[in-house]
């Protein structure tokens, strides 16, 4: 693609730069608050919900859950569900990473759906795309071998190239990665029923972001869980109707 010849181009700029940037970012800690938790209604459908991903799914941004992805998803779908949910998240995580993360996890229950928040730290890492693949399709055969998961959802990835942390070109070059790496996860999870690619359908106004310019603020955490609590809804409609164990 052209973006990787203008970087070849413009590598010691960018080295720089990435070294400016990292050396100027805020530290923003990942939200406090339970990561699990269940509200019990047995007059409503079943649902369990785990939650896996970097520092976006962590709650960097915000201060507290209730007000991170997790919080936002489990107020639209309390109503709706009887509900539990779990969140593994770690500040720095790759694809890679997070298999081991759940091996190491032991969580001792299954879930119907499974929602990943990943891709960021492998476009800033350079991870080639045939691995970071790789990697995603090793992360779900886990999830759908040993965690008893029903169905798939892979979030989209943010526009980095808005991403005010990052000066131009490094801005423009990550944000063309990133978008590179968003259209192939759309396709490989295109043809299947049990895995679905949800992208972010709103715009991520730099104003709305974290005050350290990489993470979301609240306005966009508000946005991502409304849209995808929808779409749980929705596919909720398609699953078997016998819900996993308990958290």
């Amino acid at each position: 693609m052209f973006y990787k010849l203008v970087a070849l181009i413009l590598l010691p700029i960018l080295l720089v730069q990435g070294r400016q940037a990292r050396k100027r970012a805020l530290k923003l800690p990942e939200a406090i608050g339970k990561r699990e938790g269940a509200i019990k209604d047995p007059t409503k459908p079943p649902l369990t919900i785990l939650i896996i991903g970097d520092s976006a799914a962590a709650g960097v941004g915000v201060h507290h859950q209730d007000h991170a992805f997790l919080g936002q998803l489990v107020s639209n779908l309390k109503n709706d569900f009887n509900l539990s949910w779990a969140l593994i998240a770690k500040t720095g995580a790759k694809t890679k990473d997070m298999t081991e993360i759940l091996k190491k996890a032991k969580l001792a229950t299954t879930f119907d759906i499974v929602i990943t928040s990943l891709g960021v730290n492998d476009v800033t890492s350079l991870q080639k795309t045939k691995n970071w693949l790789n990697e995603q399709n090793n992360l779900h055969q886990y999830c759908f071998q040993k965690l008893g998961v029903k169905h798939i959802m892979v979030s989209g990835m943010p526009p980095m190239h808005k991403f005010p942390l990052l000066p131009q070109p490094l801005r423009w070059i990550m944000g063309s990665r990133a978008k590179e790496f968003d259209c192939l996860q759309a396709s490989a999870n295109s043809n299947y029923t049990n895995k679905s690619y949800e992208p972010l359908l709103f715009d991520m106004d730099q104003s709305a972001m974290a005050v350290d310019g990489f993470h979301p603020g609240p306005a966009i955490y508000f946005e991502w869980g409304l849209n995808l609590s929808k779409r749980i809804v929705y596919i909720a409609k398609s699953l078997p109707h016998e819900s996993g164990a308990k958290i």
